[in-house]
Formats: structure tokens, sequence, C-alpha cells
């Protein structure tokens, strides 16, 4: 008899436990084009992401956007990328469901593993009430993922697979590596300090960039492309790594040290730039835009270093070519004339065309020299070509004489301009000229009548 009991007590719990089941089991419903997300997310003032890549938080601070990073011995809040932010926003709002599942007005979603979610992304917008938004997103086993949203507590979201990588991002993501902030066309003063090298800085002026300091060098003009081109570098550098834990400097002295005023602004953009003793391959940095230190490669801090002769100006000749309508070339013992026609240039007293001379003579003007000049030419140079620029009444405009010099380095020669300085410049326009204008061998030279 008790056996009898017992079974039916074990029969009716069952029973029971079968009945509360199925009472508290979730009806669930296929809803038919189902929507994601409701809200505009035009007034989003943070974004607490918690995911496999870390727990961070992205944070509006005086109008600007930085991520706020929890470290071992600190809380680190760096500056973060305003697009990158707008950008994830954007695709979590615009986010489209493969299908939605409802009947979780009681709950039981944790059967698809969202009690627990591979990522969690809490959105608090900065109406009146600081109301919150909770993205919930996880996959399973077989790798379906599914996804929740505190608007829409009564239904679950299925995704595309490759969801969770598209939001689970790391604090990294979004972070300024950007070294320099500023307008390359306001930049009114760049100045580069090294304790063991050149120093130097310089000031925009109407006529371009002149030099400031070294005192040698005050006053006089520096090159606009260079500085142009080396601004514009500073523009794009961006760091190798943002180093999330404090580093002290020791209070050492910077190998390198690069600021960049505005025009009619006192306080300059900066970096300075430390080696490491333990990896020579790479630097330590400090910038006045980013908030935490950083790490460059040896050879990208090797590219920022401009010794003063690099920015300066150094073009040998200021010349209009336009104004130019006669040219003599002697080459050893042969001398050409040449004058400008109303189709082109041609030797005296011949009625062909020779091309590439308006060409050469632009090439003229850009000749730089490639290391201090001398007063002195030396002992050990030969003349090579001689060149005489005369405008249409034969007035002399300029006068170059070039010399090869087997001390200077391969592809060089000395210019002489005038009566002045020697300067080494490229060869490889005189190279070109002696080409145009060989010697001649035997014969009576080109318009061989004096000047």
């Amino acid at each position: 008899m008790k056996r009898c009991i017992y079974l039916l007590t074990t029969i009716l719990l069952i029973g029971a436990a079968v009945a509360v089941y199925w009472h508290a089991k979730p009806e669930e419903t296929v809803v038919d084009e189902p929507r994601w997300l409701s809200r505009p997310f035009g007034n989003v003032v943070s974004i607490h992401i918690q995911g496999e890549q870390g727990t961070y938080m992205l944070a509006v601070k005086d109008g600007q956007w930085e991520a706020q990073v929890p470290g071992v011995s600190w809380n680190v809040q760096a500056r973060a990328v305003a697009d990158k932010v707008k950008d994830f926003l954007s695709r979590l709002e615009a986010l489209a469901p493969q299908r939605a599942i409802g009947g979780f007005d009681r709950g039981g979603f944790e059967q698809y593993g969202l009690d627990n979610p591979t990522l969690k992304i809490i959105v608090t917008f900065g109406d009146k009430d600081k109301s919150t938004l909770v993205v919930k997103l996880t996959s399973n086993a077989s790798g379906d993922v599914y996804g929740w949203n505190s608007d829409s507590q009564a239904l679950v979201y299925e995704f595309d697979r490759d969801i969770l990588k598209q939001f689970g991002l790391p604090a990294r993501h979004f972070l300024d590596t950007r070294v320099f902030q500023f307008d390359e066309k306001t930049v009114g003063k760049v100045q580069l300090v090294q304790p063991f090298g050149s120093s130097w800085l310089v000031e925009r002026r109407k006529q371009g960039f002149f030099f400031t300091l070294p005192g040698y060098l005050k006053d006089k003009p520096a090159s606009d492309s260079e500085l142009k081109l080396y601004i514009h570098s500073l523009a794009l550098l961006r760091a190798n790594r943002l180093l999330l834990e404090p580093v002290a400097a020791e209070n050492r002295i910077p190998a390198l040290t690069i600021k960049i005023w505005a025009e009619k602004s006192e306080e300059p953009a900066s970096v300075e730039f430390f080696p490491v003793k333990e990896d020579p391959a790479i630097y330590f940095g400090r910038s006045s835009w980013l908030t935490v230190p950083f790490v460059l490669d040896a050879q990208s801090v090797a590219q920022l270093v401009k010794s003063a002769f690099d920015v300066q100006g150094r073009t040998v000749i200021k010349l209009d070519i336009g104004t130019v309508a006669r040219f003599v070339v002697r080459n050893g013992s042969t001398e050409y004339r040449l004058e400008r026609s109303a189709t082109g240039w041609r030797i005296k007293g011949e009625k062909k065309d020779i091309p590439g001379i308006d060409m050469s003579l632009w090439r003229f003007t850009e000749l730089q020299f490639e290391a201090l000049p001398l007063n002195n030419l030396p002992e050990t140079a030969i003349p090579l070509l001689y060149c005489r620029l005369e405008n249409g009444d034969g007035e002399k405009l300029t006068e170059l004489t070039f010399y090869a010099d087997p001390r200077l380095p391969q592809g060089q020669c000395w210019m002489k301009n005038g009566g002045g300085m020697y300067y080494p410049v490229s060869s490889r326009l005189v190279k070109d000229l002696q080409g145009m204008f060989p010697v001649q061998a035997t014969g009576p030279a080109p318009d061989a009548a004096g000047q």
C-alpha cells in the first residue's frame, strides 16, 4: 500500500512540475518585419562597452569624445576619434536583424545565452532623465548570434554571424593617435630643438618663411617648399602605440623637441621624444595634444630630424626666365649662341629650332646647393661648362661656370654664379647641356664671333 502511495505521489509531483514549466515557458512567436531600435541616436553622451576585448567607456567631455579605460594602476582618459564613435553608433542604430522572436514578456531569453552575453553595450542619452539603452549580443555553440535590447524587452533578435566582430571592438580602435592637431594653413612658426644637433626656428612672413634662429641665419629665407612638406608630414604623424599605463621619463632631456605655433598664438603645439635604452628601435613620446604617452619607431623619428641646412632656402639663381632672350653656352673650345625666336630657340644664323631650351632655363632656377658653399675653388677642380644669359638688349642677366671635382660626391659639381661663391650642385643639368651642345672636334665653332 505504501508503495502505491509513493508511486502516486511521484506521479503527481512530476505532473505539477510539467504544468508549472509549460505555464512559465514563453510562447515564442516569429515577428514579421521586426524593428531593432526605435529611438534616435542624436543625443548620446556615453557608451559603456563590455566584451571579450575588455571593458571601457566612451564619453563626451567638454564637447569632445574621450575614452575611459580601466588600467592596472589608474583609469586612463585618452582622446577618442569622434568620427569613429559616430560610425559605431550609426551602425548600431541601423542594425537589421534576420528575424525577431516574441513572447518574452515574462523573461526566458536566458535560453539564448542573453543572461550572460558575449557583448554588452549601455548607451546613455543626454535628455533630462539621462535615460539608458542596454544592448546584449551573444552567440551559441553553433555560431548563431542573438541580441536583445531594453527598448524591446519582449523580443529576441537573430543577426548575421559577423555582428559580434563588428561591435566587439577594443578601446584602441577609438583612440586618437594623432601626435599633432593643427591647421596647416595657419602655422606661423616652427621650431626644432636638439641638445646635441642642429636647432632652428622659422617664422612666416608675407614673403614666406624666414629664420629667427640660429643667429647666423637670422632673417635669411627658408625653403617654403621644404617647410610646407615638413609641416604636412607633422600633421599626418601618428603614434605607433599609445601607452595606457603611467610611464616616467625620469626628467631626462628629450632627444628631439618640435613646436608649432599657429598665427597669433602664444602657446605652441609640441612633442618630445626620448630614446628607450632597453629598445633602441623605438622612442617614447609626449605630445601636448595626446593625453597619454606614446611610442614611435626610431625610423619615423629620424625622418623628423631636419637640420637648418635641410630647410634653408638653397636656390642659387633667382631669374625670370621670361626675360631671357639670348643664351650662350661654351663647352670646351666650342661656343654656341642661341636666340629666342617667335617659334622657339635656335642657334644664331640657323633656321632650325632647338627643343628643350626653356626647360633648361627653368632647371637653372631649380638648382640648389647640396652642401655649404666655398669662397675659393679647390685645386682639384677643372672647368666643365660656361653659360651666359642675356636679355633682348644683350645685357647680362647672369653667367654661370661649372667645374668638375673628383673630391665631390658622385653626381655633383661646383657652380660659380657670376663673381660669387662656389656652390656644390647636381651635375645632371650640366651633363644634359653637354649632350645638347657637344665639343666640335674640327672646323669653326657655331657663330664663333666674339661676345
